[in-house]
């Protein structure tokens, strides 16, 4: 999102069930999480085949997170597989699409405020969120 001449488009992005940075560097995909300058909800599963890295490990998933500047957001969907993500996360990714690109204040109120959503919903576990832009 940051190496193509069309970066200057993108407005957010929700990664659904990343591929790891090792994984990613023996693929030959390299990217640099620091250079991200958009808001990011970083969403993965916790079931899977962790030895075939199917799914990213919660490690990886906070060390990915803490490369991201901030504004950003961080969930794992409880009880679901990597090539489920696509599906299982509708409702979060619809009310963070709605917030970031509509201005929803209302899709906002799930990452939000004093008590957002995200952080007390049963379905996700290792929530994280910080919305304080980096400098």
């Amino acid at each position: 999102m940051t190496a193509f001449e069309n970066s200057t488009y993108y407005k957010t992005a929700v990664p659904l069930s990343p591929t790891n940075e090792k994984l990613a560097a023996a693929l030959e995909w390299h990217y640099d999480l620091s250079k991200l300058n958009i808001p990011v909800f970083l969403l993965a599963g916790t079931e899977g085949d962790f030895e075939m890295k199917t799914v990213i490990s919660e490690e990886d998933m906070k060390r990915m997170y803490d490369s991201i500047p901030s504004p950003k957001v961080m969930a794992r969907k409880l009880e679901c597989e990597h090539g489920d993500m696509l599906y299982s996360a509708d409702g979060c990714v619809t009310a963070w699409l709605l917030w970031q690109l509509q201005n929803d204040e209302t899709a906002a109120s799930a990452f939000t405020g004093d008590a957002p959503e995200i952080l007390n919903n049963p379905l996700y576990r290792a929530q994280k969120i910080d919305l304080v832009p980096d400098n």
